[in-house]
């Protein structure tokens, strides 16, 4: 692969919603060990704005500039690399709770701040603990500062969950009847491993595993077996220290994120 190879991706302006065509290095992208590549867009439209891009080039969020800029770039050395316990202490653990909820049922959530490089990193930081399982919704979490969100419709934003992350607080809450149970045992699990570097991992592990049993539900109802029940007793014939609540969870994510193909 050559030094200069550049893909093209096609992006929507969050300032005038004008779709584009913008091209990015591929080797600096595929290379960042970050996970997570920032890129500075001077868009055709005008406006200057940046994009988060992953390694397989899907485009993982959006963000306003405070001024426009003349030249794509990559930044990683400013993204500040947060412990997992960092991270929760930073939304605050209910708040915590919900994203992962929203992300992992592939519902869309905004976070919202006034602390542009903090905002940034935050993201970069909780997206990489769902990289895996976030290939089919790249939208799933956008961010904004607290006067570009001020500046929306109230109502544009109503089925979606909204966090402050100044003040660690839920602006708005779609779950409204359900308070991520399973998400919050989840996280106690991760956060009870004493090494601090390894929580991460173990976050990351328990998610992949849950998301693994979702698609072994969807091969039974391939098979023509569509009853959670049965489902759920063939699963722990098979393996009798399967958690509940991660079989709950994993159903609850097929029907969320595959619901064409339960139909």
């Amino acid at each position: 692969m050559f030094d200069d190879e550049r893909k093209v991706l096609n992006v929507q302006c969050p300032v005038c919603n004008a779709k584009q065509e913008v091209e990015v290095p591929t080797r600096v992208i595929r290379e960042n060990i970050k996970g997570v590549s920032t890129i500075a867009i001077n868009a055709q439209c005008g406006h200057g704005f940046h994009i988060f891009v992953d390694k397989n080039f899907a485009i993982r969020g959006y963000q306003r500039s405070d001024f426009d800029v003349t030249a794509i770039g990559v930044e990683t050395t400013q993204v500040q690399n947060y412990s997992l316990p960092g991270i929760v202490k930073m939304f605050g653990e209910e708040p915590f709770a919900l994203a992962m909820r929203a992300i992992l049922l592939n519902q869309k959530a905004i976070l919202i701040g006034s602390d542009p490089q903090i905002l940034k990193s935050l993201f970069i930081n909780f997206i990489s603990l769902f990289e895996r399982e976030l290939q089919d919704s790249a939208d799933a979490i956008e961010i904004m500062s607290k006067e570009e969100y001020e500046h929306q419709n109230p109502l544009q934003y109503q089925a979606n969950l909204v966090i402050d992350l100044d003040f660690s607080v839920v602006k708005n809450n779609p779950f409204q009847n359900e308070k991520a149970k399973i998400e919050r045992e989840l996280l106690k699990q991760s956060l009870n491993v004493k090494n601090v570097e390894q929580q991460k991992d173990e976050l990351k592990k328990r998610i992949s595993r849950i998301f693994l049993y979702a698609n072994v539900m969807l091969n039974f109802i391939y098979q023509g077996m569509d009853n959670f029940k049965d489902i759920k007793n063939t699963m722990k014939k098979k393996d009798k220290n399967i958690s509940q609540d991660e079989l709950d969870l994993a159903w609850t994510i097929a029907n969320s994120r595959y619901t064409k193909l339960l139909k």
